[in-house]
This record gives C-alpha cells, structure tokens and sequence, in this order.
C-alpha cells in the first residue's frame, strides 16, 4: 500500500501527493550542482531550493536544508545525467539490493540459532524503517554497509579495514559517536587509522572533483546546523532517538539531560565492548547505541537495527541464555508496532524510543551475566579447589 500511495502515478508525485522519493529530489539536485561543478549553491538555502525547483518544478514546496557533507554531491553525480524517476528507480534497486544482500550474508552466519528463514524473509520485508527508507529514497544504506562491512572485518581480526569502513559513517557522521568513544576508551587505534584514511580518501576524491572550496562551504554551514537542528525534525512521530524525548523538555535542561543519557547508554557501549560476547553482539550494541544518542534519527535510519536484531536474536537463542528469548522476541515485537504506529501524536514522541533503551539493557544484563558466568576462578577458589 505505502508503495502505490507513493510510486504510482504518470507525474513526479504519487497518488496522495507527497513527491516520489520524497528526500530523493535532494540529493538527486546535489548531483546535478556536482556534475556541473556548481558549487555555491550546494549550502547557501535559497540557492540550493532554485536549483532544485530548476530541474523538478513539482519540488517547489518542498524545502531540504543544506546538511549533507559534500560526499553525498560527488555520489549522485553519476545519476544527473538521468530523468528523476529512472534515477530514484535505479537508486531504490540498489537499496533494495543492498538491503537483502546484507541481511542474508548476516543471517547465514548464525543460522543454526535462527532456523526459520521465512520467518526472517517477511521480519525483514515487514521491517517499517526498511519500506520506509525506500518511500524516501534516503542514503541509509550506506550506514548499513559501513555497519555490516566493518563487522565482517572485525569478525577476521582486520581491524584496519573495518576503521576504512566505518569511515563510510561520514555521510552521516553522528552515527560514529558511539564508535569514536570505543575507540577512544578502549584503544582501538588501528580502526581509528583505518576510520581516518578513509575519511581521507573520501575528502580526496571531493577535492577532485570539487575542489577545496567545498570544504570552506561546508564547514561555515555547520554552526548554522547546530544552531537549528530542532527544526529538522518537524515531524515527531519520525524521530526515534533520544533526543526526540529531551526535547520535550524545556531548553535550559533538554541539551544537559540528553548528555547525561547518552553518557548511561555510551557506558553499557564501552562495557560491552571489553566483555567476552562475540564480536557481532558487541557492535550489535553499538549499532543501537549509534540510533539513541543520534541526535537526529528518522525513522528510515532504524533501518541500520536490522543487524542487530539478527545478531541479539541468535544470541538469546543459544542454550545459556534461551531463558531471554522470549522478553527479547516480545521487544522485537514492539519495535515493529513503535516504528509503524505514529504513538507521537499521542503522547509526544515515539515508544520506539524505550523499546529500544530496554533492549539495550536486556542485551547488556545478558551480556554482563555471560561473563559472570564464565568468570575464572578467584585464587580463594583455586586454593580450595
């Protein structure tokens, strides 16, 4: 239903309206600027609005700020010379693509905990982030394959290469908050190394193709961002971080409250990274962390959790800890309902926000209880024994 409302339809709108593709028009304008070498427009507001209105005239309502760091132009740029609607065709099969490649490659690896593949096929179908990412024709799944990358780095001990793909962060790089105090905290310098040669090479291409003006733009635009962040979320029931719940607070207390708990969750983070859970639970827990402290999640970026419900999934179905299962498919359960039912409109902001939190604590106990379990013998225990 959400694709008919959305695709069908002879003009660049859908059915009931709302353009096709949605935050598509965007980056497909971007693109264009980026193709053409126009790079002005790209963070000046009304510029960017008349360049975007210039090439999809039924766009002109629509408003996008100038947020995207300049790897987001360079991206599209091989699309501009292409109609909008085969361009948003053509991005909307790579995500789809991309999304299903990933979520099998994970699934597969854990299999033998989650035996019911037509059960993950129509989980991951049904995902609402996961549809809803398509509808908008974002760039999450970038987030997805820096994600899923960097875990089958991790997972063959080349912490070098998973830096280089977490760097793919950078489109979005407040979701390397989680990940740049891990590294931090726990001294992992070689997936800092990896993380800043990507960043690099990704800064070297823009400079290319763009030149160093660009980074001069941007990085004027930045304090402008920050200034009105809050007005990039106009729509409550699509903000699913804890900043949607600080924000409803009065302003003198919100920004402090939001550091306190993103401080908790970034403390559960560290912990689990040092403990000894398999590697895809670890930066399970870090993936969820990277949409809760995100100061600015929509509901499309969720589509990132998909990792971590397979990997937290097989994990709680493993003997030691098959007594979680069942608290952990009914939180499951209720991040579907929290992310499709707009619960904002009654009470101010998404229940996904607390489905999420007590995951993250249900995994971390579990976590946390794993360890103790399997805890060396104190040298009081070894003298007894």
């Amino acid at each position: 239903m959400a694709g008919i409302v959305s695709f069908t339809g002879t003009s660049d709108r859908g059915i009931a309206g709302p353009l096709k593709g949605a935050d598509f028009v965007h980056f497909y304008t971007l693109g264009h600027l980026a193709s053409s070498h126009r790079v002005a427009p790209m963070y000046d507001a009304a510029s960017l609005h008349r360049a975007q209105v210039e090439l999809m005239p039924e766009s002109a309502r629509e408003i996008y700020p100038p947020v995207y760091p300049p790897q987001a132009a360079v991206l599209f740029a091989p699309m501009s010379g292409l109609p909008y609607q085969r361009a948003l065709l053509i991005w909307s099969l790579i995500t789809i693509a991309g999304y299903v490649l990933i979520v099998w490659s994970v699934w597969r690896v854990v299999a033998d905990q989650l035996a019911d593949r037509t059960f993950l096929v129509a989980a991951a179908a049904a995902f609402p982030p996961f549809w809803s990412l398509i509808i908008h024709g974002q760039v999450t799944v970038i987030l997805l394959v820096a994600f899923w990358a960097g875990w089958l780095a991790l997972e063959r001990h080349r912490h070098w290469l998973a830096g280089f793909a977490f760097g793919l962060l950078a489109i979005k790089p407040q979701f390397g908050i989680p990940l740049a105090i891990v590294v931090l905290t726990c001294g992992e310098w070689a997936m800092l190394a990896g993380a800043m040669t990507s960043v690099m090479a990704q800064a070297a291409v823009v400079w290319v193709m763009l030149g160093s003006e660009v980074f001069t733009a941007f990085a004027e635009r930045i304090p402008t961002t920050i200034a009105y962040a809050d007005f990039l979320e106009p729509k409550p029931f699509m903000s699913h971080s804890l900043r949607a719940l600080t924000r409803l607070t009065p302003s003198w207390i919100g920004f402090p409250l939001w550091a306190a708990l993103a401080a908790i969750v970034l403390g559960y983070t560290v912990r689990a990274w040092k403990s000894q859970a398999p590697i895809r639970v670890r930066l399970g827990v870090v993936v969820l962390a990277a949409t809760l402290v995100n100061p600015h999640v929509i509901i499309y970026d969720l589509t990132v959790l998909a990792l971590p419900l397979i990997w937290f999934g097989s994990y709680m179905q493993e003997p030691p800890r098959r007594e979680n299962a069942g608290p952990y498919w009914t939180a499951v359960y209720w991040l579907f309902v929290s992310t499709f039912m707009p619960t904002a409109a009654v009470i101010g902001l998404q229940a996904s926000v607390f489905v999420m939190v007590g995951l993250l604590v249900l995994v971390s106990r579990a976590i946390q209880a794993d360890a103790i379990t399997h805890a060396p013998a104190t040298i009081d225990n070894r003298i007894a024994a």
